[in-house]
């Protein structure tokens, strides 16, 4: 019998620590959005805070005056006039959130909801978009952002593209990295139709990402399951 600092015995048994071959394993787990589901929210999207803005950033004006107070709750913003086309807030109407939007006169028109989050800094996490079909066309922006001083910035953005038919992508998916504990997200859209466009969603999940690490298994020639181990260069297999 060969010396026992050998790392693996020709049974294929370790002697030695941290010889096994891991592979990861990642999920998205939990739920970090409060009411994604427009089903269950039923009409009340309707009735919550709603922000009017002509600001040059309408998106980071409706968080600095009409600021998000409460973790998990929406609240909504829109733009009311010039340098912009006038649009409604979105709603929340028989299982869909409801964004407008125009462009009349070369004036785009946004229309946003946000919620502030509970996250743990520095984490990974998915957004999960559902659309429904919908033969408008136009664009919704999915977008995180942080606080910087006064003011805000963002720290992802991902856009669903309208119209959406039975051929398309019904889910999309974005993660992002949270840079504080209460990033927020925004959802608004915008369109070039000079008609009324309507996008609809039926939900928006967040989940935090987790990774496991699990041992490598193989088969040998007899159809025995076995580790898959790491052996050094210099090193040997034990005779037992």
């Amino acid at each position: 019998m060969k010396i026992s600092s050998q790392q693996i015995t020709s049974r294929g048994i370790a002697q030695q620590s941290g010889l096994d071959t891991l592979s990861s394993i990642i999920n998205y787990t939990g739920e970090y959005l409060n009411f994604g589901d427009a089903f269950p929210y039923s009409t009340q999207l309707g009735s919550d805070t709603d922000y009017a803005t002509t600001a040059a950033d309408p998106h980071t004006d409706a968080l600095i005056n009409s600021p998000a107070s409460d973790i998990g709750r929406w609240y909504r913003y829109h733009t009311s006039g010039s340098p912009y086309t006038a649009a409604s807030a979105p709603v929340s109407v028989g299982g869909f959130f409801s964004f407008n939007g125009q462009k009349t006169g070369g004036l785009q028109s946004y229309s946003g909801m946000y919620q502030k989050l509970s996250l743990t800094k520095g984490n990974e996490y998915q957004i999960e978009i559902q659309t429904s079909i919908s033969s408008s066309s136009g664009s919704l922006y999915v977008v995180t952002y942080s606080p910087e001083g006064d003011s805000f910035y963002a720290t992802s953005s991902n856009t669903v593209t309208f119209p959406v038919s039975n051929t398309s992508i019904g889910i999309t998916t974005k993660t992002f990295t949270a840079e504080t504990a209460n990033d927020i997200i925004v959802l608004y859209f915008t369109t070039n139709e000079t008609s009324v466009a309507n996008a609809l969603i039926t939900n928006i999940s967040i989940k935090e990402k987790q990774e496991y690490l699990t041992p490598v298994y193989a088969t040998d020639m007899w159809g025995n399951a076995h580790k898959v181990l790491r052996v050094a260069a210099d090193q040997t297999i034990s005779d037992d």
